[in-house]
């Protein structure tokens, strides 16, 4: 295996965003777009010509480093995105082999922070969806910067804790960085931008595929410091992440769930196999050595909760008994009681919720 440092990268060659571009375009294993550097530094030729020549590279490779979207490449660069080399990464990320180039845009500074990523279900239960969002504001508020991976149901909801908070977050992308996937999150990741940077392993202009899920999930684990997993499915990408966070020797925390719910059934498989359960943003800060959340007197986030908190009592009820007094949608309800629970505010047993002791 052969690695190389960013020292070994000459300016002119940084520079060279074509080259990148071809580079990334042709999609090659960390390893071998090393190891294809080490020989085209100590060349005197064209960088980019010793790429396209196909000497380096298989048929395929080659196939793709010519199709190479320059037009998409120029246009990413002039609204803001640029070019990462390993110089500028965290050191987590050089604990595996680290891609050769990375594409950002936004402030990538963000992933020298503690960071914490947290993945889970598409399809996520309101219960799922609250848990990441509190969790990702109270870890934001701490200084943590939290990644996801810019898809609907947990990745959105962590993302959006975060700027809840008015902290930091990264959005790793299965797509080149200028490519909304999904489309409805464009407005989405124009905050992430202002608030942290999207990361891309692809070319610009490169459309996600398949196994492109799978290729930044990998990525997603390997910028983590800490892995949380929030309703995974039997099924489900976030499992893929959490495996290869479990490869890189780092910690993977889950958050459990009801258990007649299938949507937690491979988070609880995590769980049984040695994953850690938490449910409380201590436990993460624990894991990242920093101290835990300050005590702060409760505040309704809004008025539906104020609603909450105003017919609780230490007698417990139930969601359905809640919906019905209030006159809103059980989904609702669950949903603002979760974070409620989360902050310590109310607890709940077989009875259902109650006002915290």
């Amino acid at each position: 295996m052969v690695e190389v440092e960013a020292a070994g990268v000459s300016n002119s060659l940084r520079e060279n965003a074509e080259f990148w571009q071809v580079l990334l375009s042709a999609e090659l294993a960390p390893e071998k777009a090393n190891a294809v550097l080490a020989e085209i530094e100590s060349q005197s030729l064209s960088p980019l010509a010793q790429l396209l020549s196909g000497r380096l590279l298989t048929p395929g490779e080659q196939n793709r480093a010519r199709g190479a979207d320059q037009t998409a490449l120029q246009q990413a660069l002039r609204q803001g995105a640029k070019f990462l080399f390993p110089d500028e990464y965290p050191d987590r990320l050089h604990e595996g082999v680290a891609p050769s180039v990375l594409m950002a845009w936004g402030d990538p500074s963000v992933l020298k922070a503690p960071c914490v990523g947290i993945v889970g279900t598409r399809s996520a239960s309101s219960y799922g969806k609250a848990c990441a969002q509190k969790l990702s504001e109270s870890l934001a508020r701490c200084g943590v910067t939290i990644l996801s991976g810019g898809a609907g149901g947990i990745d959105a909801h962590a993302h959006t804790g975060a700027l809840d908070a008015r902290g930091a977050t990264v959005a790793v992308l299965p797509c080149g960085i200028d490519i909304a996937y999904p489309k409805a999150h464009e407005n989405l990741y124009r905050a992430i931008r202002e608030r942290g940077c999207l990361i891309s392993q692809f070319a610009a202009g490169r459309k996600p595929f398949e196994h492109d899920f799978l290729t930044r999930n990998t990525l997603i684990a390997a910028l983590s410091d800490v892995l949380v997993v929030v309703e995974a499915p039997a099924k489900s990408g976030a499992l893929s992440t959490a495996k290869a966070m479990l490869d890189l020797g780092r910690d993977v925390l889950v958050v459990p769930g009801p258990i007649d719910r299938f949507g937690f059934r491979g988070s609880h498989a995590l769980i049984r196999e040695g994953a850690t359960l938490i449910d409380h943003p201590d436990h993460v800060l624990e894991y990242l050595g920093l101290p835990p959340l300050a005590e702060a007197e409760p505040v309704a986030a809004n008025d539906l909760q104020a609603q909450l908190l105003h017919i609780l009592s230490q007698e417990p009820a139930t969601a359905e008994t809640l919906a019905v007094k209030l006159d809103q949608s059980i989904t609702e309800i669950l949903g603002e009681l979760t974070m409620l629970e989360l902050e310590g505010v109310i607890v709940r047993n077989e009875r259902g919720f109650a006002k915290a002791p």
